[in-house]
């Protein structure tokens, strides 16, 4: 899915909505999520162009509002209007996947924004129970007005205030959502809001917060448009791309037979193996689905190397009781194999305890040096 998220601070200015739907076109979106758009021309919420729908609110007593430009053949359902026009909820269907999308404006004070994050966690509290919540993921993103970190923002006024936070992380633990900038952006231009009148004002008040991010690809990507000035704020876009599990599973391997001897799983040699393979994909800073082929790579070399350790370790044993069968087969030409029965019972007792000793209790000097 392509989104882009922007607060275009009203679209009465001449030439805006044309340089608008000139930018949704080169940048082929499915989804844009518009804050402030001060559009008051209509009455009603919907609005369809032939190639786009718009679903927006805030018509009412002079609010900004949110605006959703989305693509004519994505269906979607409006799930929550704020009748102050500071967010709006819609459910979506792409490519047999579910979305909510959250397309949000918050307020400059602290304390309207504390109401405002009351009124969207009392929606989402409410529409948790519907079933098309269940398997949908969750994409919210606007004009936040407050940031998170020092590190993203140049004054403090823009940091999110004490009696807000506890909120707002109770918002983003009901969503299970995390701020995608820290997974799939982190470019040079951090900052999304530049002040005109303060020029030292600058901070990343637009953001996007996904709770899917498991799912996505490398090749998943957000990046901030410097080029459209029409604003003082700089649109965010995303191109959000889930993971191929089938393509990550490689098909240009050795021949490695798959097979394993369930008496290889009772030994410590391959359950420390496999645990410590487990470990080493976990620690991989890497997307599920490149962690999910390290982890297949790890165990045709794991499998590879266990048959010919068990294979080393049976040779010995096999060699003691050949050695005692050949025997057998002397003594028994020569006439004398009641009077070295005995004996050779002992030599095939050894050769059968040897092998069953080097198969489930490895000494430790030969575990050290296999691994």
């Amino acid at each position: 899915m392509k989104l882009a998220t922007w607060n275009i601070q009203g679209l009465g200015q001449y030439g805006k909505w044309t340089r608008l739907w000139r930018w949704i076109i080169r940048h082929q979106l499915d989804v844009v999520a518009i804050q402030e758009h001060k559009k008051h021309d209509h009455a009603g919420m919907h609005l369809h162009t032939r190639d786009f729908q718009l679903c927006y609110n805030g018509t009412k007593d002079g609010y900004s509002g949110c605006l959703f430009i989305i693509k004519r053949d994505i269906p979607h359902q409006v799930l929550f209007d704020d009748p102050r026009g500071r967010f709006l909820i819609i459910h979506i269907l792409m490519h047999e996947i579910s979305y909510i999308c959250i397309n949000m404006y918050a307020p400059n004070s602290p304390a309207k924004r504390v109401k405002t994050w009351e009124n969207i966690l009392q929606a989402v509290c409410s529409f948790k129970q519907l079933q098309l919540w269940e398997n949908a993921r969750i994409v919210m993103s606007g004009d936040f007005n407050m940031v998170e970190m020092d590190i993203d923002c140049t004054t403090a006024p823009s940091l999110i205030s004490s009696e807000e936070k506890w909120l707002w992380n109770e918002i983003l633990d009901s969503l299970s959502c995390k701020d995608l900038w820290g997974f799939i952006g982190g470019h040079s231009i951090r900052y999304t809001f530049h002040s005109r009148s303060h020029k030292k004002a600058m901070s990343r008040l637009d953001t996007c917060y996904y709770s899917h991010i498991s799912t996505l690809s490398p090749a998943s990507k957000m990046w901030i448009d410097a080029t459209m000035l029409l604003s003082d704020h700089n649109p965010l876009v995303l191109h959000l791309v889930d993971s191929n599990w089938a393509a990550s599973i490689p098909d240009r391997l050795h021949r490695i037979p798959l097979r394993i001897n369930h008496a290889w799983i009772q030994t410590s040699v391959f359950k420390a193996k496999v645990e410590n393979l487990i470990q080493q994909v976990l620690a991989l800073k890497l997307s599920a689905s490149l962690k999910w082929e390290a982890l297949v790579v790890g165990m045709q070399y794991v499998i590879q190397e266990c048959g010919k350790h068990f294979s080393r370790v049976i040779k010995a044993p096999k060699a003691e009781a050949e050695y005692a069968i050949l025997f057998l087969t002397e003594k028994v030409d020569m006439g004398h194999f009641l009077s070295q029965s005995t004996r050779v019972c002992v030599m095939l007792t050894d050769a059968f305890t040897m092998q069953k000793t080097m198969l489930f209790t490895l000494p430790k000097f030969e575990l050290d040096a296999w691994t």
